[in-house]
């Protein structure tokens, strides 16, 4: 394996900045994911992740406990907690590439973007499984 488009999700899970709070955490919780890349005609404007939802919500279990969901979330869109600007690779980069910056920004994804399009996500959590896999390292 060397390049990011072998290991990473193409069939990803995504919310538009208009999109509700609400609606980030019931997808969330439904794909059991940690973050969603914020797509605007196609384009990555932004991701939001379980933290910018536990910061906006004040609930550190927010995608575990509905009982404590609030109607205010569906009138909060995804743009008010989203951070701006993720950072992107192209399928072609290297594993390596992603793995490092994964480390070194202390995040736990990147959106995979070709001719600023999105094509996939990396996570922390394909790199670990693709060294799982018969005959990896």
């Amino acid at each position: 394996m060397n390049t990011v488009a072998e290991i990473m999700t193409t069939d990803v899970v995504v919310v538009e900045p208009q999109n509700s709070i609400a609606t980030a955490i019931r997808l969330m919780r439904l794909g059991q994911m940690r973050r969603l890349p914020v797509v605007e005609n196609g384009v990555v404007v932004g991701i939001i992740t379980s933290g910018d939802l536990r910061r906006i919500t004040g609930l550190a279990s927010v995608l575990k406990d509905p009982s404590q969901d609030n109607f205010l979330w569906h009138h909060i869109p995804v743009a008010n907690a989203m951070s701006h600007d993720p950072i992107v690779l192209p399928p072609d980069a290297p594993i390596s590439s992603a793995a490092r910056l994964l480390v070194e920004q202390k995040i736990g994804g990147l959106p995979i973007v070709q001719e600023g399009r999105l094509v996939g996500i990396i996570t922390a959590s394909d790199l670990l499984e693709s060294l799982m896999e018969p005959g990896a390292g």
